[in-house]
């Protein structure tokens, strides 16, 4: 059988309006998203599971994420993003309604999974953004996506948290916020399929027979072998085991702890939604060309610091609601500067397996920092995830100052930044 393997298309090609149809795309499917992270927890506590499993199950989607991100990295380089991109959003509307309509813990353990082996969105609109655009302006347009993406956390956990409703979580409605999810992800599939254009074109065609897994696996050794890029992957790991925390065992310390609602849960995220949202589309650009992404990524590792110190300290909703937003800077900081930086390691033909293998370690690591939350929270103490998270940041901010000096040896060598090299 011969297949046609997609190759980039060229920066000075770039379909027009692609950059905001796409941002337009991630933020529809991000706001379904928004709407059920602050629910999921309760979702999982209403059929009677205790802490320690509840975010065993959160922790399916990452864990089937960081399975499949690598396959669809390397379908989306040689089939294009554009089907990669329908898949993902079929596959969250049918998770999403199997989630609404879960009335044992095997379903919606069935949900999860769905919903992380069909998680290929973000990871495959990176790459098509890297695809259609310049060194120079990748910073700013990956921050407009990541803008996207914060701006669905604007609006989605505030419409989780007005649909769920109710004075308390025991009389929230959790089927209606999972209805809305499931229409906002078919509405970013309708968009995708009539008003997005491929990134990648066909080529002449190829006589592989298709995607082999076993060079797969051995694209990805050879991606982790490379010193810089291995630094970068373990950043993130580290990084991302502590921020997923959030998704899982925040809502319920919340609720425990200072007695929030669904509601109040919702917008507090909304807030810090609009503050990533914000930096990441109006300054990452200019931040990135003043400072360099290094230095964000250390300014990143700062801010979670104190971010997650803070929510150990805190002792009221605004104590709580400061540390959120020193954390969000952070947040909004580190996401774009990382896949930056990555993105700069690879060649054309790669990114999707590069960007992916990092989506991949970063899902991985929300499988680890969701599943272990639940012990820590239960058995050792409330307070563990965030005091460990921040005590996790100096390990990390040591690792980007080595990157950060392994860079500035290749300048001065006058060595270009390549993936080949990397």
């Amino acid at each position: 059988m011969i297949i046609c393997r997609a190759v980039p298309t060229s920066p000075a090609k770039r379909p027009p309006l692609a950059i905001p149809i796409l941002f337009t795309v991630v933020f529809i499917d991000l706001v379904g998203f928004g709407i059920l992270m602050p629910l999921v927890p309760f979702y999982v506590e209403r059929l009677g599971a205790r802490p320690e499993l509840i975010t065993l199950i959160i922790a399916a989607h990452p864990l089937a994420q960081s399975i499949a991100l690598p396959f669809w990295g390397a379908l989306s380089d040689r089939f294009g993003r554009k089907p990669v991109l329908l898949a993902s959003m079929a596959g969250h509307v049918g998770a999403y309604l199997l989630m609404g309509f879960a009335d044992s813990l095997l379903l919606l353990l069935a949900s999860r999974v769905l919903s992380g082996a069909t998680s290929a969105n973000i990871a495959t609109a990176y790459a098509y953004i890297s695809d259609v655009t310049p060194a120079e302006e990748r910073a700013a347009a990956l921050g407009k996506i990541s803008a996207a993406f914060g701006l669905g956390f604007v609006l989605g956990p505030a419409i989780g948290g007005l649909l769920a409703g109710g004075g308390s979580i025991a009389e929230a409605n959790l089927l209606r916020p999972a209805l809305a999810a499931a229409g906002f992800s078919a509405v970013a599939f309708l968009a995708i399929l009539f008003f997005l254009p491929e990134s990648r074109r066909a080529d002449s065609p190829s006589g592989s027979s298709g995607m082999n897994p076993l060079n797969t696996l051995s694209d990805l050794r050879q991606i982790a072998s490379r010193p810089l890029i291995r630094q970068m992957l373990f950043v993130g790991t580290l990084v991302l085991v502590f921020l997923s925390v959030r998704e899982s065992i925040f809502p319920l310390w919340a609720n425990h702890r200072l007695g929030l609602t669904a509601q109040t849960l919702g917008f507090m995220l909304a807030w810090t939604g609009l503050v990533m949202s914000l930096i990441q589309f109006f300054a990452m650009g200019w931040l990135a060309r003043r400072f360099g992404e290094v230095a964000l990524v250390k300014t990143a590792l700062l801010c979670l610091m104190v971010g997650w110190l803070g929510f150990a300290l805190s002792f009221d909703i605004w104590s709580l609601l400061l540390a959120m937003t020193i954390g969000s800077f952070g947040t909004a900081f580190f996401q774009t500067s990382m896949q930056s930086l990555l993105s700069q390691r690879a060649g054309a033909s790669e990114r999707g397996r590069v960007l992916g293998t990092y989506q991949s370690a970063s899902a991985l690591a929300r499988f680890v920092g969701q599943g272990g939350a639940g012990t820590l929270y239960g058995q050792i103490a409330p307070n563990a995830p965030f005091l460990l998270g921040s005590l996790a940041m100096l390990p990390a901010l040591w690792l980007a100052g080595s990157i950060g000096r392994r860079l500035q040896v290749e300048r001065r060598r006058g060595t270009r930044a390549g993936a080949h090299k990397a």
